[in-house]
């Protein structure tokens, strides 16, 4: 008799923990999943990207979204030579610089104080020419920094996005990394951006790192989504400020890549405009 009660008690024990097993692992498979995500240089991820960040709405806008995404540098291309051209000083000023590399789709010129950030910027039809070649035309794995192409060159869309390589040698858009550092931030947290007839100054609000499914790259808006882009973008900061985005502001987002060869991941600062200037030449 007791043998049998014995067994009905175990019987009801491996039970119980089938069936709390069965309804807790959702719970806690996620958390799991976050605590042993590992990025060689990553201290933290603001949030778990494949759970809390906004998908993008339909197949075709998240195709459309993937393929503007540039890409890490193949394995391939890395020990590629960087252009000479990135060593020595060059026109900052736009016409100068279209003379210079006799390149037209030069429309600008990027400065973050504080950081070896200061390069022209190229504009294009599509996202995947200057993601390896020089100003010149040139093929290296540095590429150029570039405005994506569905931007218009004046900077004048609600969200206008620059991306970058970034290079193990310190190079295009590395430093974007000394961001995640608060002191940093706080220290250096204005971007200028120069066209052929401005000068634009932004405030740096927001620095995070995100899977692509994030379309932090939309450009075209209906309703509120302009302001819900932003809060998001806000919400999943290392760091939080007081600048608040209003629906007539227009900010700078500035994309580099994330993590070992083929990540999906992103690192990104975006910036308010705080102040344009017409430039003087």
């Amino acid at each position: 008799m007791k043998k049998t009660f014995l067994k009905l008690i175990i019987l009801f024990v491996i039970l119980l923990a089938i069936v709390l097993g069965f309804f807790l692992a959702p719970r806690f498979v996620p958390i799991v999943g976050e605590i042993l995500f590992t990025n060689e240089d990553a201290d933290v991820i603001s949030v778990d990207p494949e759970e809390e960040l906004k998908p993008v709405e339909s197949e075709y806008e998240r195709q459309e979204s993937e393929q503007r995404h540039p890409s890490w540098p193949s394995e391939e291309d890395e020990d590629i030579d960087i252009p000479e051209d990135d060593e020595i000083e060059y026109p900052s000023l736009v016409p100068e610089a279209q003379v210079y590399y006799e390149n037209d789709d030069i429309v600008a010129h990027i400065v973050i104080p504080g950081t070896a950030i200061d390069y022209l910027i190229a504009h294009t039809d599509n996202n995947s020419f200057y993601l390896y070649h020089d100003l010149r035309g040139n093929r290296t794995s540095a590429g150029t920094v570039f405005l994506d192409y569905l931007n218009s060159p004046d900077f004048s869309d609600p969200n206008s996005i620059i991306y970058g390589h970034n290079m193990r040698n310190g190079t295009k858009f590395h430093d974007l990394r000394m961001y995640r550092s608060r002191d940093f931030f706080e220290e250096n947290n204005s971007m200028i951006v120069t066209t052929k007839y401005d000068v634009l100054y932004y405030d740096i609000f927001t620095v995070f790192i995100t899977h692509i499914n994030f379309n932090y790259i939309q450009i075209e808006f209906e309703d509120d989504e302009f302001l819900e882009m932003a809060d998001k973008m806000k919400m999943i900061s290392y760091h939080q400020t007081e600048i608040e985005v209003g629906e007539d502001d227009r900010i700078l987002v500035l994309s580099t890549c994330w993590g070992p060869v083929g990540t999906n991941y992103r690192l990104v600062i975006v910036g308010r405009l705080r102040q344009e200037e017409k430039q003087l030449y």
